[in-house]
């Protein structure tokens, strides 16, 4: 939601929260609305509904949530959860949706200048626009990695984004270095698959030449 929704969303919660027998003052609104804003509006209403017509005991802010993640699960992150995952300098590897890098387009000029709130208020606000657009539109969110020049931050943000299933294996292990190949998959819970990238230890090698000599030695025997 963004502040043209403010009227909508405080009719919304005059309408729902008396249901409860709960108390819907400025401070309650504004405590909602720093939750739920994330979030579009039509949604929330919907959310809402969903609510009234299945539960008559309660309501919390985490009921709305879980609903509004039952009707649109895109795998799009919340507006908070974004501006936090973007990188705020090069050596950072991050694994984003196009929507996340078009916002930041608003929000760098303003983080340049130092302006960390207005950044963030900036971003926010394009972001909730250019998401709700391609709803819409049926536009799906589409994943790639930011490569940063700190390997340990690519190795971690590589993995995670494996295991949320936002980059597929294949395209991952092309990004890694190919002695890292094998730890990155096997933080990314594809242990089965991290053995066949798994670099043989001396131990290992030293086995195989000792059973590569015998079997030469048992040949010469029988010969």
């Amino acid at each position: 939601m963004i502040e043209r929704d403010v009227v909508a969303f405080a009719e919304l919660m005059d309408a729902a929260l008396p249901v409860y027998r709960m108390e819907c003052s400025t401070a309650t609104k504004k405590l909602w609305w720093n939750l739920l804003s994330p979030y579009q509006i039509e949604v929330v209403a919907q959310a809402f509904a969903e609510h009234l017509r299945a539960n008559g005991d309660t309501i919390t802010p985490n009921h709305i949530i879980k609903q509004v993640e039952r009707i649109c699960p895109d795998g799009r992150l919340g507006v908070e959860e974004a501006w936090a995952m973007m990188a705020r300098d090069e050596s950072e590897t991050v694994v984003v949706t196009e929507e996340m890098m078009e916002a930041m387009r608003f929000a760098q000029p303003l983080l340049n200048e130092g302006d960390r709130i207005g950044a963030r208020m900036a971003f926010k606000e394009a972001y909730l626009l250019i998401v709700d657009n391609n709803r819409r539109t049926g536009v799906a969110p589409k994943w790639f990695p930011s490569i940063g020049t700190d390997k340990e931050s690519r190795e971690k943000a590589i993995s995670e984004a494996v295991r949320l299933g936002r980059l597929p294996t294949s395209h991952a292990i092309g990004l890694m270095a190919p002695d890292k190949v094998s730890e990155m998959l096997e933080m990314a819970g594809e242990s089965t698959l991290a053995l066949q990238y798994k670099k043989p230890s001396s131990d290992d090698v030293a086995e195989k030449i000792a059973a590569a000599k015998a079997a030469l030695i048992r040949k010469m025997v029988t010969k």
